[in-house]
């Protein structure tokens, strides 16, 4: 008889300590000696679980088995459980041999051949798949509490950050992690590039920041190149910000409800206002909420510029050969001017314009000496009105967690099954339940940031900092970005033209300047919202007939 022996251990530890197999392996040779049994060929899986199919040695050796060839007549084991500890997978593949005439036989479970045989079969696999159960809930207990404990389960740490030995109990090393510097400082240089750039340049890309690594000679703690993905996973990394939880997803990627997560404190590498600016940017950027036309384009104002006669968006038409550049009505520019009496205004023009308005302006000194008074007065009031709104989300985030409970508990008691429509409203409450749960910490962080009124000093310093960096510098990248986070709308008429944006922003970007030295921006109110009761910032503009001479003069007020 032609003999294939399978052997398998569950983890990489127990492959590393070189014992579990080659007992397998010579138990299942003496056996074929006994038996007089030529062996033909040894498949081994280390460090892969029997829960599944899915195995690379084991995949190969059913397929060879199964072939034309016929290469060997009997698959050998040790036991069972080293061939599959799931029921359905041991009888799928043990019929699949049968077919092809390959006998499977466990050296140390004799259960013999016939009806009864594939009985006592099935009564193992149930056995055995009923111990992994237990042995897989037994180990999540304790990693449940060692994470409970402040120690880190064992997986490779997040870069940035190492493990070391902080107690022994027993044989028993107990793991926490710390800081790994030069990992560290990749990692805020990552943030600090992504968010205000690398002091030559405005803010940078996923990519630029990759290349620009992979260009310093850095590489990542395993010797290879840093992609954007790489980049991404850091900037979204709560660990950095000393919050981890454990036990997050389940095996299959599923996320578990929050109130099953365990918070484990890690050592903080970025601070949480940095962290916010880069993540509410990663927002801002995502294809599904921006065009990436908007995000990487060289025009200053795609996006925000608006036709004040009829609201379109405003586009870039060329003449004379493409020597001359404009901001054009959108409708004008398809359906013609019956469609809308729009002007245009040469591009250079208009971006100087709302450059030179906002840091006059809304980026002054004296404006910033307005508006942070009045940040602070309105900061002292809604802190009643963001406990109120937090409580509502809790509330409702409450709902979604118990609809969730309930659904799982019916699940495993097989009240109902977890077919395609379920999975697709599971997988919509556990969205619901993430966006509940990053509405309340974005609330939560809002009420947490430390408003306090400024100098005049204060003020200047920022004013002088952000004319710098966006007239003196000319730095068009940081100017776009920039201009994104303080300016949402700019309407152009023929004759004014009126910006929008978010009013606390010019307070906390300044506020934020002063404790950091970086123009980080920020998110809240706007300081000119529509109505004509607030205060805003207006521009007049004076056109002549010709759209490549129109001139722009006025006053601001």
């Amino acid at each position: 008889m032609r003999v294939a022996i399978y052997a398998r251990v569950s983890t990489g530890n127990q492959a590393a300590q070189d014992i579990s197999i080659p007992d397998q392996i010579s138990r299942c040779e003496q056996y074929c000696v006994q038996k007089e049994w030529e062996v033909i060929k040894n498949y081994v899986d280390a460090g892969a679980s029997a829960t599944d199919d899915n195995r690379i040695e084991f995949q190969a050796m059913i397929a060879e088995a199964c072939s034309p060839a016929n290469p060997f007549d009997v698959v050998i084991v040790h036991s069972q459980s080293r061939f599959a500890r799931n029921t359905y997978d041991l009888l799928h593949n043990t019929r699949k041999l049968e077919k092809a005439g390959v006998q499977f036989i466990s050296i140390t479970q004799d259960i013999g051949k016939g009806e009864q045989a594939d009985v006592l079969r099935t009564i193992l696999g149930a056995m055995d798949e009923y111990q992994s159960k237990e042995t897989s809930k037994h180990t999540s207990r304790s990693m449940l509490e060692n994470t409970r404990q402040g120690f880190w389960n064992g997986s490779l740490p997040p870069f940035g950050y190492r493990t070391y030995i902080a107690e022994k109990r027993g044989k028993k090393d107990k793991k926490k992690l710390e800081i790994a510097p030069l990992e560290a400082e990749i990692v805020k240089m990552i943030f600090r590039h992504y968010v205000t750039g690398d002091g030559k340049s405005g803010p940078m890309g996923l990519r630029a920041i990759a290349y620009n690594l992979n260009e310093r000679g850095e590489t990542t703690r395993k010797g290879g190149k840093f992609l954007q993905q790489f980049i991404q996973r850091v900037l979204t990394n709560e660990t950095y910000v000393g919050r981890y939880h454990f036990n997050k997803k389940d095996k299959n990627g599923i996320a578990k409800p929050e109130d099953e997560w365990v918070a484990l404190e890690t050592p903080r590498i970025i601070g949480d206002e940095i962290f916010h600016a880069a993540n509410e940017r990663l927002r801002r950027n995502t294809a599904f909420s921006t065009p990436p036309r908007v995000i990487n384009g060289p025009t200053l104002l795609t996006g925000v510029a608006h036709c004040k006669q009829c609201g379109s968006p405003m586009r870039i038409a060329t003449g004379k050969s493409g020597r001359y550049r404009y901001y054009k009505c959108g409708v004008r520019a398809d359906a013609g001017r019956a469609s809308c009496s729009g002007c245009s205004v040469p591009m250079q023009k208009l971006d100087d314009v709302v450059i030179n308005t906002l840091c006059d302006g809304a980026l002054s000194q004296e404006r910033i000496e307005i508006v942070v008074p009045e940040l602070v007065e309105h900061a002292q009031k809604r802190s009643e009105s963001y406990d109120q709104r937090v409580e509502a989300l809790k509330n409702e985030q409450r709902s979604v967690k118990n609809q969730l409970k309930e659904l799982w508990r019916q699940i495993s008691t097989t009240e109902i099954s977890l077919d395609g429509t379920l999975q697709k409203y599971i997988k919509e409450l556990q969205d619901k339940n993430e966006d509940l749960s990053r509405s309340i910490r974005r609330l939560e962080q809002q009420q947490a940031f430390p408003i306090r009124n400024l100098t005049r000093n204060d003020c200047r310093a920022f004013a002088t900092a952000v004319r710098k960096l966006l007239i003196e510098n000319k730095d068009p990248k940081f100017t776009r970005v920039y201009l994104a986070h303080v300016v949402t709308r700019v309407d152009v008429g023929k004759d004014s033209i009126r910006m929008c944006g978010p009013k606390a922003a010019l307070a906390e970007q300044a506020i934020a300047f002063d404790s950091t030295k970086l123009l980080v921006p920020t998110f809240d109110l706007k300081w000119c919202p529509q109505s004509e009761s607030n205060r805003h910032v207006q521009r007049t503009l004076d056109f002549e007939s010709s759209a490549s001479t129109n001139s722009a003069t006025g006053a601001l007020f």
